[in-house]
């Protein structure tokens, strides 16, 4: 029960990140705000639109502002993306995180998962290490570690797991579109979008 419990809340979570997405113009980030393209600006999701134009609306697009020219990875082209940002996250680096920066990496990791490709519940189990071996999986810790390293004393841990659901969403448009659609009441899929962006 408890752990029904807990799932419910992270995918109650998960689905408040979207709605928090389309309804901001832009977030108040510093060095890491995410500013989209004026043609990518969420102006509202009405009913009865295609998983294409809510897709226009919802998904990230462009490069994100900091830590995006540095690693130079872009939302547009996100199969390039999870090769940079993978390597950052703990189990494959050879200076892991530690203290403070290692609990708020498992915080993070512990509020979102990649559900959408292996079935996983959380990114990370409770030690910090992986709990799916896939390589969006990788990719979402990679970013949360980078910039707990590189941000950390900027950024509160929720900006830093919506940066991370950003990735997500960009890696999975299809089921994030679907889920977005089923979380507003609407009917209809998102069939008409790639399931996954890059390999597992």
């Amino acid at each position: 029960m408890g752990i029904l419990i807990a799932v419910l809340a992270m995918n109650q979570f998960q689905i408040n990140s979207l709605h928090k997405m389309m309804n901001q113009n832009h977030s108040s980030m510093g060095q890491i705000q995410n500013q989209m393209p004026p043609n990518s600006q969420v102006q509202g999701v009405t009913t009865g639109e295609s998983a294409e134009v809510i897709a226009a609306k919802i998904l990230p697009k462009g490069v994100p502002a900091g830590y995006g020219a540095d690693l130079a990875v872009s939302f547009d082209n996100a199969s390039a993306a999870i090769n940079v940002l993978a390597p950052f996250e703990q189990d494959t680096r050879a200076d892991k995180l530690e203290g403070e920066n290692l609990e708020r990496y498992i915080a993070i990791g512990s509020q979102i998962a990649c559900e959408f490709c292996c079935g996983a519940r959380t990114m990370v189990n409770q030690d910090g290490t992986k709990a799916c071996g896939c390589a969006h999986s990788a990719a979402m810790r990679g970013i949360s570690a980078y910039m707990l390293e590189n941000y950390g004393n900027d950024v509160s841990d929720g900006e830093i797991l919506a940066e991370v659901s950003k990735w997500k969403a960009s890696f999975f448009p299809g089921p994030t579109v679907e889920k977005y659609m089923a979380s507003s009441g609407q009917g209809g899929s998102g069939s008409g979008l790639q399931t996954q962006v890059g390999g597992c």
